[in-house]
């Protein structure tokens, strides 16, 4: 953990971390158990501002390489369970460069999963609005995106850390 405050909770993930997710398949409308998957490929840092319906990450080549970008996922806001936190991806995501030009990712998807009765129309437009008032806030410079996360880097002395035995359970 990198910060607990009553505002955000910022999270360090480092490539080969384990965490519970389940995979979806838009085809069939599937949608496995969660299960113990690797993080791959980059470094992350997740701040989690409390009772927001996004994360923002940044994502670094793993290993303390350079920094690559921001990168915003909607999702349901966080809550503690167990010793970790639980939350549900909402398919639509923002990308944005080290200089904050942003797009929006997985608008196929989000389109699907009303097809496939996992929400709303209502609710995809409400997912929509909040991802374009996330995005209002990259043009505006606003926290996070103020901030000089993109020059952090982890204690080193920190290992990979790993799920709780009782995973499973922390509903």
């Amino acid at each position: 953990m990198v910060d607990d405050s009553c505002s955000r909770l910022v999270l360090f993930k480092p490539a080969g971390a384990v965490r519970q997710t389940s995979n979806f398949d838009y085809t069939s409308g599937e949608i496995a158990p969660p299960a113990p998957r690797p993080w791959h490929s980059t470094d992350a840092l997740m701040i989690l501002p409390v009772g927001a319906e996004h994360a923002v990450s940044l994502f670094w080549q793993e290993r303390g390489g350079p920094f690559l970008c921001w990168y915003v996922d909607m999702q349901a806001p966080f809550r503690r369970a167990g010793g970790g936190i639980v939350t549900w991806d909402r398919t639509l995501d923002i990308v944005a460069g080290p200089d904050l030009t942003w797009r929006l990712k997985d608008e196929d998807q989000l389109a699907q999963a009303v097809t496939l009765g996992w929400m709303t129309a209502d609710e995809a437009d409400r997912i929509l609005a909040e991802a374009l008032r996330v995005g209002a806030a990259i043009d505006s410079s606003a926290p996070p995106f103020n901030e000089r996360w993109p020059d952090w880097r982890p204690n080193p002395t920190w290992g990979v850390p790993v799920l709780p035995d009782d995973w499973a359970t922390a509903a």
